[in-house]
């Protein structure tokens, strides 16, 4: 009983510390050192976010049991970037949405004032995806259990563990992929057209090497009406799939899109995407007012 008292209030100090001390230095190394011998009994916890919303997280996920201690996702700072983008109201979509992180984030930040709209097709994920949007009061989240390309059909989802794999892609990368689900698969043009949705003002793209292909479907609306995009842009991920950096920034800049990358806690606009630290990148187009109005607000140097 003594001991278990202790390890409770011990887990309650190490995430306290992790979620709310604001230095970052030495944090990883007491995570690293501390929390497999501070771990819940339980397989699934129920926690609130950071950003204002909940959550019930698998702790057998190694990135779901950071989530737990750390109160917040690894990527934070491009989570508040969202945030800050859908402060006065929006629509926004997120194209590998895993358990629903950005998607909360945005719903908080949205207030009910537009749509979120999130694609996940592992089936793992989705089911933890709608738990985790079921867990919280919001309206204005639909859900969609579907992978974007650059075409519409089926096709081979590569998954590591039984886990709701963030990693899980549409080609095969150099990690372990011992799992293989059939997932239906759409262009973000040809859903936009046949479910009448509303065009998302931003938009983030996270599918393991499969951006280059979900930006292909999306034309009519890049040449329409184009979001703001977070996209992540690993490189040994995009060359798994025939792409590369140096091909998405070619594709986006004949639309007039423009990187900014991340910078000491900064968003700061970049010459090019090539060679460039971090794997999130914000595009935008400067010469729209209205990119240009929400890059100003993040702040985003320019």
């Amino acid at each position: 009983m003594v001991e278990s008292i202790i390890k409770t209030a011990a887990r309650r100090v190490l995430r306290g510390y992790l979620s709310r001390f604001p230095l970052r230095d030495g944090k990883a190394w007491v995570y690293r050192h501390c929390h497999k011998a501070l771990m819940p009994p339980e397989r699934l916890v129920t926690v609130n976010m950071d950003l204002g919303f909940r959550m019930a997280l698998d702790l057998m996920d190694p990135e779901q049991v950071k989530l737990y201690f750390y109160g917040h996702y690894h990527e934070r700072y491009e989570a508040r970037l969202v945030a800050a983008l859908l402060e006065h109201g929006g629509n926004f979509w997120d194209i590998g949405a895993n358990i629903g992180y950005f998607t909360l984030a945005a719903a908080a930040a949205l207030k009910g004032r537009g749509q979120v709209a999130a694609f996940e097709p592992g089936a793992n994920a989705f089911a933890r995806l709608k738990a985790n949007v079921a867990l919280n009061p919001v309206e204005n989240i639909a859900l969609y259990n579907l992978a974007a390309s650059d075409r519409q059909g089926q096709a081979q989802l590569y998954l590591g563990d039984d886990a709701a794999d963030s990693g899980a892609s549409l080609y095969r990368l150099n990690r372990p992929q011992d799992r293989v689900e059939t997932v239906a698969m759409v262009t973000v043009d040809g859903f936009l057209e046949q479910e009448g949705l509303a065009r998302p003002e931003v938009m983030k793209v996270d599918v393991e090497g499969a951006e280059l292909a979900a930006l292909r479907g999306a034309q009519g609306l890049l040449a329409q009406a184009p979001p703001m995009l977070l996209l992540e842009m690993e490189e040994k991920n995009l060359q798994a799939a025939g792409a590369s950096r140096a091909a998405i920034q070619e594709f986006l800049g004949s639309y007039g899109y423009r990187p900014a990358g991340l910078r000491k806690g900064r968003w700061l606009l970049l010459p090019g995407v090539e060679g460039a630290r971090g794997r999130n990148f914000l595009w935008f187009i400067p010469d729209l007012p209205a990119h240009r109005q929400k890059a100003q607000s993040v702040p985003v140097q320019l």
